[in-house]
């Protein structure tokens, strides 16, 4: 990878941390806040975040730039795996404490359940990535693989890209009234000045970013974390034995660089703080932190890779996955602070809303 790219990884990686950690971005937060508060502040990052990254990447597609020509790159539709991994992944989100950009940011502000989701999390990728299961899981994904003419499945193949993009600023907007106009209140943990406003355009400008600079290095693909996560696994894992020496890549870089920038946010705010597991934190937290791995895999993405990466492709996946994750964590959620009877934390807005 060349010496600029690099650099420019890094910083996109650090400033993405920043905007996660103070603006709460977590889409297990969002999903349990729709379910059990009705409130839409985190989900207005995710949909504002989204509609800046296809203006971007319309723009990029209409404008040429040197060395660089966009081309959507959905993530394939296994109809089988992905259902199954979706669910998995949005179950684990609930028991890991977050999702996969939530685990990562939270590591920086010094917490060490979150780093145990991380390792559980980067297990889980390891085991479907290594040996028999890795054969067996990629030959099963072929077989069940749904094509259109060759082609996996895409919203293009509807309309061309810019009539979604018009669709999604219109939807987006919408959705920007509606929220001012119920008068939701902040969430109490939350910064002053950082709304959900904020976050979501500034994380659209990343995500572009990412694009762009991804496609230079030769991965053509935006935000995601699975293949990060899992490319700081191989590293390690090389150095035991499990697989040939390799160099970091785009995506291992963008983790590092995502990890460092939530902890100089969390220590610049003074909101680091080393937080310690017990023994049943770390059965909870690695334990969900594997099913994300697990349903990662089987679903070629996490909720990152898929919302924010996969969303912006245009594919039908990674709507699909949405859908299953959300699923996934509304079940988790029920069981987890209805069944089991934990205390919702305070992301969790119960009275927020002003009538």
């Amino acid at each position: 990878m060349e010496i600029p790219i690099l650099v420019f990884t890094l910083v996109v990686g650090i400033f993405t941390g920043v905007i996660l950690q103070r603006g709460r971005v977590c889409t297990n937060s969002a999903f349990r806040n729709l379910l059990f508060a009705r409130n839409t502040e985190l989900m207005m990052i995710v949909v504002l975040t989204v509609t800046v990254e296809l203006i971007g990447y319309q723009i990029l597609e209409i404008f040429s730039l040197p060395g660089f020509t966009f081309e959507s790159n959905p993530i394939p539709l296994s109809i089988i795996l992905l259902p199954i991994g979706g669910f998995l992944f949005g179950l684990g989100t609930v028991f890991a404490g977050g999702c996969a950009g939530g685990i990562c940011y939270r590591i920086g502000e010094g917490s060490f359940k979150a780093l145990l989701a991380f390792l559980g999390f980067a297990t889980g990728i390891g085991i479907l990535s290594i040996g028999p299961l890795s054969e067996i899981t990629i030959n099963f994904r072929a077989s069940t693989s749904w094509l259109i003419d060759g082609r996996v499945p895409s919203l293009e193949m509807i309309f061309p890209r810019w009539i979604w993009t018009i669709v999604a600023l219109v939807l987006a907007l919408s959705g920007i009234m509606y929220y001012y106009k119920k008068e939701t209140k902040q969430l109490t943990h939350l910064l002053p000045h950082w709304t959900p406003l904020v976050s979501g355009i500034l994380l659209g400008f990343l995500g572009v970013a990412s694009r762009y600079l991804s496609t230079l290095s030769g991965r053509a693909f935006g935000f995601s974390t699975t293949d990060g996560i899992g490319e700081i696994f191989q590293v390690i894992a090389s150095f035991l034995g499990f697989f040939s020496p390799i160099q970091i890549g785009w995506a291992g870089l963008f983790i590092l660089g995502l990890i460092f920038g939530a902890a100089v946010s969390s220590i610049q705010i003074h909101e680091f703080k080393l937080k310690f597991p017990n023994q049943l934190d770390i059965i909870q937290f690695f334990g969900g932190g594997l099913l994300m791995g697990f349903g990662a895999m089987l679903a070629l993405g996490c909720n990152f890779g898929h919302v924010f990466g996969g969303i912006p492709e245009l594919g039908l996946s990674s709507f699909l996955a949405l859908i299953f994750m959300i699923t996934g964590n509304w079940v988790g959620s029920y069981i987890y602070y209805s069944v089991m009877a934990k205390e919702l934390p305070e992301s969790t807005p119960i009275n927020l809303s002003v009538e």
